[in-house]
């Protein structure tokens, strides 16, 4: 990675340089070059980072097994929100919309089935380095019984008035500690 940072960098900086040193032979044309080399730079750092933070980013759980469910549960906790970002934040996070209670972790999809988990299946459950208006995303990691590991990404919806996230946090730390690999604060969620 570092050796193409500065390769591209030598790059621009020669192009640059020549295209300087031409200035007054090229005369207009030196602003245009000059315009469409920055572009193409812009063009491979963004499609740099993208490959290397970005692609590949929202899981994709071919293994889960959704049942429908029998009845209504009221007493299920939501700790996962949609957040806003103009259709891109499909790209990021999980498409299930997600729920606790006492002993079970759920996926609810858009068909409304719901998959079922134990939360002593967790192993995972950290921050990422993705933040979507305001909201760090968090990820989820539960070892089904085949062996196969499924991972849910989503934004909490922790707030003044909704301690569900926080529930479920405290509730995954009290029956494996080891499985909570970021430290909760109020600041940085």
């Amino acid at each position: 990675m570092i050796k193409r940072i500065i390769i591209l960098s030598l790059v621009y900086t020669i192009v640059i340089l020549a295209l300087t040193l031409n200035m007054d032979k090229l005369g207009n044309l030196y602003v245009f070059l000059l315009l469409l080399f920055n572009i193409v730079l812009a063009t491979f750092i963004i499609r740099f980072i993208y490959k290397k933070h970005l692609k590949g980013f929202k899981p994709k759980n071919s293994e889960i097994l959704y049942s429908t469910p029998q009845t209504s549960d009221n007493q299920l906790k939501k700790i996962s929100t949609r957040p806003f970002l103009f259709g891109f934040e499909k790209k990021f996070i999980s498409d299930d919309e997600l729920f606790f209670d006492e002993k079970h972790f759920y996926a609810i999809n858009k068909e409304q089935k719901k998959a079922t988990f134990k939360l002593a299946d967790i192993t995972e459950i950290s921050k990422t380095s993705l933040q979507i208006n305001n909201r760090r995303l968090w990820q989820v990691k539960i070892k089904q019984d085949n062996g196969k590991e499924i991972v849910f990404k989503f934004a909490h919806n922790y707030t003044l008035w909704n301690k569900n996230f926080l529930d479920f946090y405290e509730k995954i730390k009290s029956i494996n500690p080891t499985v909570v690999k970021t430290k909760w604060n109020l600041w940085s969620i």
